[in-house]
């Protein structure tokens, strides 16, 4: 997780000068020690406030591939093609760390799983908080006939 969240603040080029003290942060908390906060950039604050802290070392110490190696149950990889927060490339991680896992990319879908159209991070964004926008086609369908398999 440590390592998605460094690629995700590098994506945007306004983050630019935040990016050596997050990436001192991630590297602190993913060997386990919390992290003073008082120098670091206003920007960076919520993302690792003290309070989820722990939280952030215990997430950062998981590997998503070495776990979902180890299960022996059935596994849905559901992945939106258009998802700015984690690639087609991790799902495609998760699905060789488990051949038996099945993993279904919706195209048009974002981070979580409502349909955009074109390429605008703005818009995919947008889309995050829209109430009124409803799961991608294609969702509903392919958790259906996961379980019903």
């Amino acid at each position: 997780m440590g390592e998605i969240i460094k690629t995700q603040l590098r994506a945007n080029p306004a983050n630019a000068p935040l990016i050596a003290a997050a990436d001192q942060v991630i590297d602190l908390l993913t060997s386990g020690q919390r992290v003073d906060v008082s120098n670091l950039p206003q920007p960076l604050l919520p993302l690792f406030h003290p309070a989820i802290q722990d939280f952030l070392i215990s997430a950062f110490a998981l590997d998503p591939s070495k776990i979902v190696a180890q299960i022996q149950l059935p596994i849905l990889i559901v992945q939106g093609g258009k998802d700015l927060q984690v690639s087609s490339f991790d799902a495609e991680l998760l699905k060789a760390a488990n051949p038996k896992a099945t993993l279904k990319v919706l195209p048009d879908a974002n981070h979580v799983l409502k349909d955009v159209e074109g390429d605008s991070p703005a818009e995919n964004l947008a889309a995050y908080g829209a109430p009124d926008l409803p799961l991608a086609r294609g969702t509903i369908s392919t958790i259906s006939y996961f379980i019903g398999n």
